[in-house]
């Protein structure tokens, strides 16, 4: 029963968020990361063969519409925006 709960509210909790992933030059990364509400904090991976880094975090669904101008206004690229289905705390 416990492990349905679990999955049940993994389900509610990621109907109100999405998953953003993008790239972002060195010089812009600090200030693309103050910009992300993650649910701890953004990840982030040194892009292979390149001086920029990908970043992903999972954000609030209602503040993509203005989050990825804001994003991209702070230098980040090839910006994705993907639902997520359930979340697992």
């Amino acid at each position: 029963m416990q492990q349905l709960m679990t999955l049940l509210t993994g389900t509610l909790i990621a109907r109100g968020r999405v998953l953003v992933k993008l790239n972002v030059a060195e010089s812009a990364l600090a200030s693309v990361i103050e910009l992300l509400p993650a649910m701890k904090s953004p990840t982030v991976s040194k892009l292979y063969g390149e001086d920029g880094f990908a970043v992903e975090a999972v954000v609030p669904k209602h503040t993509i519409n203005t989050l990825i101008p804001a994003l991209k206004d702070h230098g980040a690229t090839d910006i994705i925006e993907l639902p997520i289905a359930k979340i697992v705390p």
